[in-house]
């Protein structure tokens, strides 16, 4: 869909600030174990934050990754976060413009976010919010109205073209090695995904996302190279790349082999 440039970059601005206030909101949630009540408050001295104290980004920046009352150093996942909802909703913003399947992109990438954040912090990928992601692409076949037959059959195509090798090969290797080689987790969102992307696609992101996590895992500084790797953000960061940047690739392939 064609949009006016000027319009464009409007609405991903305020896509962006959405986006922050967003993964403040979710960060938030992770460290509460649920839905924030009450007044925010510093973790280290129990002061209560104003809203000067809450703004996505700035006020990190602003104090330096400290609180401004006992001056403890605050996590810098904080920031990266707000940081990453930002970038998520102004590039979707961007990238779909205004239409009905950016919302449908916007709830997603919402989950996954919240999703990457859980499996950083915990190593576990929640079903529920799996189901919520699926359910979402579901709703959307209608609300988009898509064709019936031929959406669902490319869905499941996309859904299973990674997950289900992957599956028998984890159930093998597991047998082999007699421990976990892949977690359940991950094979569940790499079939959430493949319903928002085609095979070709799915082959892509999960080529990307390996290779990012990979230059994490041999980054400088990390004090336990060989300990486990939380998967989700990593393929969750490449199936935005792909989304915004697949299409080209896939067809230069495509090319190749024409």
């Amino acid at each position: 869909m064609d949009t006016d440039p000027i319009l464009q970059l409007y609405l991903a601005v305020w896509l962006a600030v959405l986006g922050a206030a967003l993964g403040s909101f979710l960060n938030c949630a992770a460290d509460r174990g649920g839905l924030p009540t009450g007044r925010s408050r510093c973790d280290h001295c129990g002061h209560v934050l104003t809203a000067r104290d809450l703004v996505p980004v700035v006020s990190y920046l602003r104090c330096r990754g400290r609180c401004r009352y006992c001056k403890e150093r605050i996590s810098a996942r904080c920031l990266v976060f707000e940081l990453a909802g930002a970038v998520l909703f102004a590039a979707l913003g961007l990238h779909f413009g205004l239409q009905l399947e950016l919302v449908m992109q916007l709830i997603f990438g919402s989950l996954l976010l919240l999703l990457s954040l859980i499996d950083w912090r915990t190593h576990t990928l929640p079903d529920q919010l799996l189901l919520a992601a699926a359910l979402n692409r579901l709703l959307f076949v209608f609300l988009l109205r898509q064709p019936l037959g031929a959406t669902l059959a490319h869905m499941a195509l996309g859904a299973f073209s990674v997950s289900l090798p992957l599956l028998v090969l984890s159930l093998v290797m597991d047998h082999l090695l007699q421990k976990d080689t892949l977690g359940g987790g991950d094979i569940k969102l790499l079939f959430v995904l493949g319903l928002y992307l085609n095979w070709l696609e799915m082959i892509l992101l999960l080529f990307v996302g390996c290779v990012l996590a990979l230059v994490w895992a041999l980054g400088p500084g990390k004090k336990r190279p060989h300990a486990a790797i939380a998967l989700g953000p990593f393929l969750s960061a490449a199936w935005l790349l792909v989304t915004l940047f697949g299409t080209p690739w896939v067809q230069w392939y495509l090319a190749l082999l024409g």
